[in-house]
């Protein structure tokens, strides 16, 4: 921000002379454009003046406004005097915005510091400043009145101002002024730490956070270590707009290796618990996420548990604090996380921001992600051993449920990581992947059963195994015209049976009736596809939308798109109406079900119909009244409902998927009872 100097009273007769001359030379252009018009001139000499006018109205409404800025600096005393030669002249930015933003930061840093004293009335004040948060200007100026120092310490007094309030419930306002405050504290501090923004503060400013960070404080009473009450800031982040990558190799790593070194110390603060906790008012501090804790008990959270909540909205800001080692570690920090601290998340149980955290930094396509989803499963492996075991009857048992509990909330996170990297996870029972060489067939189906704990984590998982079955179809009608789909078809399917079958025999080691795992996954079938086809999650969505020349020449990628559409429209009113579950006996038949639409979709958007086809769709909706007849355009069709239905009825008969689909039926049937049970050593087909 760079300043400039002006005088008053000076300034104040610059602006009153401007806005007189500019009243004068609209006059002048009116007086003269009369004067002109009247006797047949040329009127461009008063058209001249009136733009400058214009010109001199605008400098004029400019000067106004820092006129109002200088003299609400003056009221408030937000002023920067200098002597010169000249006389006394007071410091003003370049631009109205810089003014504007050093007028309201300074304001809001003054409430703020204010409020941290208990003044009520600053306090409210702060809440005007809310929307200001995002500007650099103000950033920069709030966050350099507070300093690192001001920013750790006035969450401390704000939260003691809260347990006292909470305590005799004196003003019910006061709780959410406050969490508007740590709201307004968290987007600031995240804009300023970010090199991208505008707002940023310089890296002295992250070293200062450090120090403060690790610096003992006192409030009133109360002794706190400063990431403690950082943390509170981070907690409020809501990731609009995100924590920065550089924040977090800065202030985030050294937080987790602080919190490292105290554990370890088993000093006042081996506990590692975040000031919110400490002062009992947690569940009054909910974060700007989604809500902490386990639903009705009281919230407990941890400076990790804050960290990681303000870490989980960006791609790089989570790999930037998981995917290193700090200097002197043998481990990163995902795996520390992991391993020597999983005891801490089951201490607070506050699991969200971690699985939040941990899902973002390894769903994404990268190397590094695919790298470290990688270290996670073997972690995970090895971290299951004794769990699972051979009842006396040759069932699934939990042979070790305290271990089992332990780990049990990794069991979604770690699911839908896999659903995103399903082409990896295919790989290694297809014995193709070389990017998964340290887990093999027997462990996968270990991890598989400890993900089927979670419902929407095998729901994410068949889901994404549903994309990729389709890509599979698509692909073989694209090369042979579907010739060979049963042979694509199966590998997936042996695939489908390591997915689904963990799930069911876990919901009967946990003492559900086989009739119960079997409704259980129906559901679940049921309720994956549905996902697929819906609003948010179209099957189709991956490939876009066909236009309306669906009927000409197909490029692959408009086959792709329109074997998508027509997939997504068979599956969906089989859902809707439910017959898919009532036809099924199980979820393999209703899987079955969700292949065959899968190839008719793809069968029909290929569109290569054999003549004995094309002269039974003589006299139908759907075709012309040639000799041969063809089939009319497909988005001609598919606009009318009656020709639409009679089409489909068409292509089912004709498409001939019965002997396919039984093929496929019977590989994963073989994978579910043979495979399956054979890795976890389990009899076979019960």
């Amino acid at each position: 921000m760079s300043y400039s100097g002006v005088k008053q009273p000076e300034f104040d007769t610059l602006v009153t002379r401007h806005t007189t001359a500019a009243l004068q030379l609209e006059d002048l252009a009116t007086v003269l454009y009369g004067e002109l018009t009247a006797a047949g001139l040329n009127t461009e000499p008063a058209l001249r003046i009136r733009a400058m006018a214009k010109e001199v109205s605008a400098e004029v409404e400019d000067l106004r406004r820092r006129q109002r800025i200088i003299h609400e600096m003056e009221r408030m005393k937000v002023v920067f005097r200098s002597v010169t030669p000249g006389g006394s002249m007071i410091a003003v930015p370049d631009t109205v915005e810089a003014a504007q933003g050093l007028l309201d930061g300074t304001l809001a840093a003054n409430a703020a510091i204010a409020a941290g004293r208990g003044d009520r009335k600053a306090l409210a004040q702060l809440q005007g400043y809310a929307d200001k948060a995002r500007d650099p200007e103000f950033v920069k100026v709030f966050l350099s009145k507070l300093g690192a120092k001001g920013i750790t310490e006035l969450p401390a007094a704000l939260g003691l101002q809260v347990r006292a309030n909470v305590t005799s419930q004196r003003d019910p306002q006061q709780v959410q002024q406050v969490k508007q405050a740590m709201k307004l504290l968290s987007t600031a501090l995240a804009k300023g730490t970010n090199p991208e923004d505008k707002a940023f503060m310089g890296e002295a400013f992250l070293e200062q956070l450090v120090k403060e960070g690790r610096a003992e404080h006192k409030a009133l009473e109360v002794t706190y270590v400063g990431y403690q009450a950082q943390a509170l800031i981070w907690r409020a982040s809501d990731g609009k707009p995100p924590f920065s990558k550089r924040f977090m190799e800065v202030v985030g790593r050294d937080a987790v290796v602080h919190q490292k070194e105290l554990s370890a110390s088993r000093s006042l603060y081996a506990n590692s618990m975040d000031l919110a906790t400490i002062l009992g008012i947690s569940d009054s501090m909910q974060p700007g996420g989604p809500r902490m804790g386990e639903p009705g008990k009281p919230i407990k959270a941890s400076v990790i548990d804050d960290l990681s909540q303000a870490a989980q909205y960006s791609l790089p800001t989570a790999q930037a604090l998981l995917f290193h080692t700090p200097k002197g570690w043998n481990k990163s920090i995902m795996e520390y996380l992991l391993t020597d601290r999983l005891d801490g998340f089951n201490q607070t149980r506050n699991y969200a921001p971690f699985a939040g955290l941990l899902q973002t930094a390894l769903s994404g396509k990268d190397k590094e992600s695919l790298k470290f989803t990688k270290d996670a499963l073997v972690i995970l492996k090895k971290e299951l051993d004794g769990v699972f075991d051979r009842d006396d009857n040759g069932k699934l048992t939990i042979s070790d449920q305290a271990k089992l509990d332990r780990l049990s909330f990794l069991s979604g996170p770690i699911g839908t990581v896999m659903a995103s990297h399903i082409d990896e996870i295919f790989g290694v029972f297809d014995e193709q992947s070389s990017e998964l060489k340290d887990i093999g067939q027997v462990e996968m189906d270990r991890v598989l059963a400890f993900v089927g704990l979670n419902a929407s984590a095998t729901k994410a998982l068949v889901g994404a195994e549903a994309q990729r079955m389709l890509s599979m179809i698509q692909e073989s009608y694209r090369r042979d015209g579907g010739a060979n789909v049963k042979e694509v078809l199966i590998p997936e399917a042996r695939f489908l049976g390591h997915l689904l079958e963990p799930r069911r025999l876990v919901l009967m080691a946990q003492a559900k009736s086989d009739e119960q795992a079997r409704a259980e996954m129906k559901s679940l079938i049921n309720d994956a596809l549905s996902e697929l086809t819906g609003p948010v999650g179209k099957i189709a969505t991956r490939y876009g939308f066909f236009g309306d020349k669906a009927h000409e020449k197909l490029t692959p990628m408009a086959f792709e798109k329109l074997s998508a559409v027509l997939t997504d429209q068979l599956l969906k009113p089989g859902l809707s109406m439910d017959s898919a579950m009532q036809q099924a006996n199980d979820d393999r038949e209703m899987t079955m079900w969700m292949v065959r639409q899968m190839i008719l979709g793809t069968k029909i958007a290929h569109g290569n119909w054999d003549r004995n086809a094309l002269e039974d769709a003589k006299g139908r909706l759907f075709a012309t009244n040639g000799h041969p007849p063809a089939l009319k355009p497909l988005d001609e069709i598919v606009a009318d409902p009656k020709a639409f239905d009679q089409f489909i009825k068409w292509a089912r008969w004709h498409s001939k998927t019965e002997s396919d689909t039984q093929a496929v039926r019977e590989a994963m049937d073989n994978s579910a009872g043979v495979d399956v049970h054979g890795n976890l050593r389990l009899d076979r087909n019960y």
